[in-house]
């Protein structure tokens, strides 16, 4: 049973057809400084959003950046809004909590947005094609994460390690990344720990390994994401 858990931060992209997102009419300041009320942002401007869910492409307006707002998340919860990005096909929404606090919160803008036409008679906002989700959590695993690995395996790495340590106390502290990929393709770069399409697993900076505190990011909602952890924590008990 996983203790100490703590939903760091819950992401979610809508992405869009071409033309289906006018970032030129999201780029104005009337319409700015609109969604800048709808949830209090604490800064917001026209500039190039941080690359989450793929590469943002380079345009002209580069995009349109939120950062620092608010939503109360089922009447009581304070849910700080880390971010709402617009790029050239993409909107994210980053919370500093569930994602369950982003289907609020989406519902909000959208509705917003909805009423907002170009130039030419268009929405400004389209129906999204895909929605990608990704979550940051941490947790106090009752096993330490070397567990994942085969005893025989275990007992080696432990050997080679403390041959080139010494006498000092010393833990294996494993760090896990991975991604699926289509088997007949080549492979382009090694999934990392900042990569939002991969399942990384690793300790928990700033915390002692026999703490046993665990950091997991995953392409997946807050709570499919912490039934996995679930489901992990029951694998290495077996």
């Amino acid at each position: 049973m996983l203790e100490q858990v703590k939903i760091l931060a819950s992401r979610r992209a809508y992405e869009f057809s071409p033309d289906a997102l006018r970032l030129t009419m999201l780029s104005i300041q009337p319409i700015q400084q609109q969604i800048q009320q709808l949830f209090g942002f604490q800064s917001f401007a026209v500039g190039s959003p941080i690359p989450t869910f793929g590469v943002v492409p380079a345009t002209y307006p580069p995009g349109v950046v939120f950062n620092l707002g608010v939503w109360i998340h089922q009447e009581e919860h304070i849910v700080p809004i880390r971010f709402i990005h617009f790029e050239q096909n993409r909107i994210v929404i980053d919370v500093a909590g569930p994602s369950a606090a982003i289907d609020g919160i989406a519902v909000r803008l959208f509705q917003f947005l909805s009423g907002l036409q170009a130039a030419d008679g268009s929405p400004v906002v389209g129906e999204p094609e895909r929605i990608l989700d990704y979550s940051e959590i941490t947790a106090q695993f009752p096993y330490p994460l070397d567990a994942i690995f085969s005893r025989p395996l275990r007992r080696l790495l432990s050997k080679t390690i403390h041959t080139r340590t010494g006498n000092k106390s010393m833990s294996t502290v494993p760090v896990l990344a991975i991604q699926a990929f289509p088997t007949d393709e080549v492979v382009p770069a090694v999934p990392s720990a900042n990569e939002a399409h991969a399942f990384t697993f690793s300790l928990r900076s700033g915390t002692r390994p026999e703490e046993h505190i665990y950091y997991s990011g995953a392409p997946l909602d807050s709570e499919a994401h912490l039934a996995y952890l679930e489901e992990l924590a029951t694998s290495l008990k077996s």
